[in-house]
């Protein structure tokens, strides 16, 4: 590094509170530190370690889980990260135009649907649409829980199918919508 300053162990957005893993997989957790850096990652349990390559990534798998929650995932190297309210359960990918981009504000009973939007075991990502010349490696949001002040511009299909999901099977529901 440039003047001899030590870079902190940083992850993607992806990795934020209320965040999802997906249950019953192994789960893949990366990131950046310093080259040759040491971090370790512990959840319910467990202890994974990796090493920052030469480019400062680092990457490791943690054993599968089971569906469940809410559990603390810590990070740690140089500095510590704790990310709190962390839910195993399924995670499904909201992707595509018109049908997946029609926001929950503009669904019939919008109104109604938004005020009893409040879905703890519910986790939304909403990727920002944003047009980049070359492939990137992060991007700027975050998890949040499903509720009135995440869902009216979240994707009405993701939400609908989210929340029928989690009722049917009482297993937390994560929607990525990109």
């Amino acid at each position: 590094m440039p003047g001899g300053l030590a870079a902190d162990v940083r992850l993607p957005a992806l990795f934020t509170d209320h965040m999802m893993l997906q249950r019953d997989r192994p789960a893949r957790v990366w990131g950046w530190a310093d080259a040759g850096e040491s971090v370790t990652v512990r959840i319910q349990g467990q202890t994974a370690t990796a090493t920052a390559g030469a480019d400062g990534q680092w990457s490791l798998f943690l054993d599968p889980l089971p569906a469940g929650g809410p559990h603390q995932l810590s990070v740690e190297g140089k500095n510590k990260l704790t990310i709190a309210d962390v839910l195993v359960g399924d995670i499904w990918i909201a992707s595509g135009q018109s049908n997946m981009q029609w926001a929950l504000r503009s669904s019939n009973d919008a109104e109604k649907e938004i005020a009893g939007s409040s879905h703890p075991r519910i986790r939304l990502f909403q990727v920002p649409m944003k047009t980049a010349p070359t492939a990137v490696d992060d991007v700027e949001t975050q998890w949040k829980v499903c509720g009135p002040d995440s869902t009216p511009g979240f994707s009405a299909v993701g939400y609908f199918f989210a929340r029928h999901l989690e009722k049917e099977t009482k297993i937390p529901q994560g929607v990525i919508q990109t």
